[in-house]
């Protein structure tokens, strides 16, 4: 939990806006439970919690509590580790081993996504149900009382209301039964669990008649082989940081699975627990097996939340080797003489050593990856609230407009190479806004105004993520710049920029612009503000002819004896307003920061210029159609 503890302040994302909470408006709880149109899924359970949680902690201004929800995820994934500790102790009688599991399950590289993204509740909720399912069992049996059955029945009508791979929690019992209590026979087992295969046939029956929007039909065996690559990654994760396999090394990828199971399956007989290694082994393959069937490869490819249930298996199976080293120390022990064995305890405190030092090396590597990931979803939900900020700036009465909003990307300023991933089949980066989604509800569900907005894409900037929206030509963006309240993504700031600010078309040049540069740009006007570290130059350009080259505006701080001692260049309006959209009589707004930190006391002079940025060569500098020396034009001075 404290590793995800920065889940607990991300926004709304991806499918949280649109494909949750709106869908969930207007709809009473009884609804969620006798429909599931527009939806897809029927998953009732999911939508009655987040309407319990925005009943509790929603607000006016978050009718659905990012903080809160966010926090369920994490407890989620805190009570299912708990949980998977418990169920390993039971099956294996040993703590060490208990402790290996939990571990393992709780660092899993890929569950990144089911605890710190809010439309993934299904995924720990269900597993939740699924463990508590196999737990109360487990103890009706042991105990005798019936309460605990009651209970067990009662979780696995929840899973199956969750998620529909609570399906699994059917068998998941049989393969516990089995291995707890080997010796009970077919007729006394069909009868003890006989009410838990009954309850997935109601459910199926329930599953075919509730309204739903999907069709989904069993995938061809071709799709089938991709969809199980994700899965086998799952399964070798601990080897991948070493192996550092490319997505085309498929061969090699089968075989490290089939010596993990085989390794696995020998120390296993070796210790006398193969049933627990056969039930790994079947609940990675069973929780597996929907995802194989009946996703497309492209979802499963980009749903790494698809393996919080089967990484329960892979936990189980990646701790036998800690059985293995118990036993190998507590052999090694008795073979040897009583005056060298030492003090008693040492060969239990010698297995405590090797299994910690075991669990680090299979969990620590993967880390970083978590690390990286969880800071693609900060970024993510940066640009969640920018856009919220965005539309509560915006004057009342225009449409907002967001312009190459990312759909997906994979790199930020921070992170121009994205995350160092030794997991070729899982996809490093954040999703804001998916194709389907709406922009209104990415506002007004993450604290903004409920207004008219849409996204966009325009190709002139050159962006390099997957971007939002139909694409639109330069004649109707400067219809937009004019008409409405548009917002150009620049992924470099991680903000949506004011383009109706920055960029007025035909705004007109002004009668007093005395300063020209070349025969494209005058400077209309100039401000300057002392902002202690940092001293703001705003910039007022008007366009008087298109330019054959990028050009590029430098602004100059120079000392007394006149050295550079500080400048920022950057396109005019800082890459907002793109050279071809220009047209004469076009105004430009740009601000400029310049970091004043390192300046001594003294008097310091700002100057501001053109150049070609292809050459480099400065454009002509005129004042009153006077040439400046240097091709400056100095706009003021300021004391530090």
């Amino acid at each position: 939990m404290w590793l995800y503890r920065r889940a607990v302040t991300f926004a709304f994302f991806n499918d949280d806006p649109s494909g949750h909470f709106a869908w969930m408006e207007g709809r009473s709880i009884w609804q969620f439970f006798t429909g599931s149109a527009e939806y897809g899924y029927y998953r009732p359970v999911v939508f009655v919690v987040l309407r319990l949680f925005s009943i509790l902690f929603g607000t006016d201004v978050y009718p659905h509590s990012p903080a809160a929800t966010h926090a369920l995820l994490l407890l989620l994934h805190g009570a299912n580790t708990f949980l998977v500790f418990a169920l390993a102790r039971r099956l294996s009688g040993h703590s060490m081993y208990a402790l290996a599991a939990a571990l393992l399950f709780a660092f899993l590289p890929f569950s990144y996504e089911a605890v710190g993204y809010v439309a993934s509740l299904t995924h720990p909720l269900v597993v939740f149900w699924v463990l508590f399912a196999l737990l109360a069992f487990d103890r009706a049996q042991t105990t005798g009382r019936r309460r605990y059955r009651v209970l067990a029945l009662v979780a696995q009508v929840l899973g199956l209301l969750t998620h529909e791979t609570g399906l699994f929690i059917f068998p998941a019992l049989l393969g516990m039964d089995w291995v707890r209590r080997p010796s009970t026979t077919f007729g006394r087992r069909a009868r003890e669990l006989w009410p838990f295969a009954v309850v997935p046939i109601i459910f199926l029956a329930l599953w075919l008649v509730v309204p739903k929007n999907s069709d989904q039909t069993p995938n061809r065996l071709n799709e089938i082989g991709r969809n199980i690559l994700p899965f086998l990654q799952t399964l070798v994760y601990p080897l991948l940081p070493v192996a550092r396999l490319g997505t085309g090394e498929v061969r090699f990828l089968l075989l490290l699975a089939v010596w993990v199971v085989g390794v696995s399956g020998w120390m296993a007989w070796l210790v006398g627990v193969l049933r627990l290694w056969c039930l790994a082994v079947a609940w990675f393959v069973l929780s597996s097996l929907p995802s194989l069937l009946f996703l497309s490869p492209a979802y499963v490819y980009g749903s790494p939340r698809l393996s919080y249930l089967p990484s329960i298996g892979v936990a189980l199976l990646w701790a036998i080797p800690v059985l293995w080293l118990a036993n190998f120390v507590g052999r090694r022990s008795r073979n040897s003489s009583k005056e060298d064995a030492g003090p008693r305890g040492k060969p239990e405190a010698s297995a405590a050593v090797l299994t910690i030092a075991y669990i680090l090396l299979a969990v620590l590597p993967a880390l970083p990856f978590i690390r990286c990931q969880l800071d693609f979803y900060a970024e993510t939900s940066r640009f969640a609230r920018g856009m919220a900020s965005a539309a509560s700036s915006a004057p009342a009465g225009r449409e907002l407009v967001f312009i190459n909003a990312p759909f997906f990307f994979s790199s930020t300023a921070a992170r121009p190479e994205g995350c160092p991933s030794p997991y070729p089949w899982t996809p490093v980066g954040g999703v804001l806004i998916p194709p389907y989604a709406q922009a209104r509800d990415f506002v007004r569900f993450n604290g903004g105004p409920d207004r008219p907005a849409q996204g966009v894409t325009f190709a002139g900037y050159g962006s390099g993520w997957r971007t939002f929206g139909p694409e639109i030509d330069s004649a109707t963006l400067r219809d937009l710049a004019s008409q409405e309240a548009p917002f150009v993504f620049d992924l470099l700031k991680g903000a949506f920029v004011d383009l109706a600010a920055t960029w007025q078309p035909g705004g007109g040049t002004s009668a007093a612009s005395p300063a020209s540069f070349g025969d494209s740009l005058v400077l209309a006007g100039t401000q300057m503000q002392d902002a202690g570290e940092l001293l703001l130059v705003d910039l007022d350009w008007g366009v008087v002819g298109l330019p054959e080259a990028p050009l590029t505006v430098f602004v100059h701080v120079y000392d007394s004896s006149g050295a550079l001692v500080a400048q920022h260049d950057a396109p005019p309006g800082d890459g907002a307003v793109p050279q071809t959209l220009w047209h004469p009589g076009d105004r430009i707004r740009q601000r400029v920061g310049l970091d004043l930190t390192t300046l001594a006391p003294g008097s310091y002079t700002v100057a501001v210029g053109v150049y070609d940025a292809v050459t480099g060569v400065r454009l002509a500098a005129e004042y009153d159609d006077e040439p400046l020396a240097d091709e400056i034009y100095r706009i003021g001075s300021f004391n530090r």
